[in-house]
């Protein structure tokens, strides 16, 4: 599999100001940023790239063969900025059949996501293997014919706009029909130009999301489902119908927003190694428990193109005001731009 896009603005370096080896350099670019702040998701498979390649550069590490991260762990303090990251890595455990890492990403010397990642090596039996009766309910639409359009089940569609641009990468399948479980979002993701998933795209993958918030309240927010569902069956009766469907943002929309969502905790499990070539195909159900009082869960499962299971997410979300997402706050330390932009909790 080449280096992908993502790990190209990445930019994962060891820091040469670091003997130990355990301090990489992150890079952010501008198809990440929404407003003054970064994508969580892409700050996520920052830190994902970072455990997986100290696990197999760091010499104790490397020793013990985990290279795979088993699960991922992260918490986020500040929102990040527009801004180059350090994340610190040091070793907690390199045990036998698991590792576990501490990372702690840095912006203008100021803590901004504690992470903790936990190794294994998939292809190696460590016990017993038993099937389950778990499955999906309700059922997903069946698995659609991904090279030829119309789609009996599934509506195509791209993200085009200056928030979030990395979007306009992707092809989003919806379910024809919409989204008739309220709390629940199921979708497939692809690339337009046939880049393929790998575990850190995983890590990305599990923010690219509705916004199940907007979903739920039905606000014609820029992420509700709902209203981005509406738009593809109007391309689909208007339009070509072999064609994707293109919905458009705009900072102008952007600004009527009412709620903004902070991610304050995000856990990832991963269920296996992904083929070497990566994944053409993701399938991710989006599913909501509760929403009170602006404290929400969200739990995202996702699958390869057989819909054979590959990793489990959940995040802790906060629905906040869309005011204080830029409000000032008393800071102990950083630039003072990066003063400007932290999120009030």
């Amino acid at each position: 599999m080449t280096k992908s896009i993502l790990k190209q603005q990445i930019n994962l370096q060891k820091s040469p100001d670091d003997p130990s080896g355990c301090t990489y350099t992150t890079s952010w670019h501008e198809d990440w940023t929404m407003g003054s702040v970064l994508h969580g998701g892409c700050v996520a498979a920052a830190i994902h790239q970072a455990a997986e390649t100290h696990l197999v550069t760091d010499p104790k590490l490397k020793a013990r063969n985990q290279p795979d991260v088993m699960k991922l762990h992260l918490e986020f303090l500040y929102q990040c900025v527009r801004s180059p990251g350090v994340i610190k890595i040091s070793t907690l455990r390199a045990g036998a059949t698991a590792c576990t890492l501490q990372l702690h990403l840095f912006q203008h010397d100021e803590l901004k996501v504690v992470g903790l990642a936990t190794s294994t090596k998939f292809d190696i039996p460590l016990g017993p293997s038993a099937p389950t009766a778990w499955t999906l309910l309700p059922p997903p639409k069946p698995i659609p014919d991904f090279n030829n359009w119309p789609d009996d089940h599934w509506l195509p569609a791209r993200i085009v706009g200056p928030i979030l641009p990395f979007t306009s990468r992707f092809v989003y399948l919806n379910p024809r029909g919409g989204f008739t479980v309220p709390g629940i979002c199921d979708g497939w993701y692809g690339f337009m130009n046939g880049e393929r998933m790998d575990a850190t795209y995983l890590a990305l993958m599990t923010d690219v999301i509705p916004s199940m918030s907007d979903t739920l309240t039905r606000n014609n927010g820029l992420y509700d489902a709902h209203a981005a569902f509406r738009k593809m069956e109007d391309w689909a009766e208007t339009k070509d119908p072999r064609t994707v469907a293109v919905i458009t943002n705009s900072v102008k929309e952007a600004m009527k927003a009412e709620t903004h969502n902070a991610t304050v905790t995000l856990d990832i499990e991963y269920k296996r190694r992904l083929p070497p070539q990566g994944l053409e195909w993701v399938f991710t159900r989006t599913a909501v428990r509760m929403m009170e009082a602006g404290r929400m869960d969200v739990e995202m499962t996702m699958c390869d193109e057989t819909m054979g299971l590959v990793a489990v997410a959940q995040q802790m979300i906060l629905v906040l005001p869309a005011q204080r997402k830029f409000a000032p706050r008393p800071a102990s330390g950083g630039s003072k731009n990066d003063q400007k932009t932290k999120s009030v909790l």
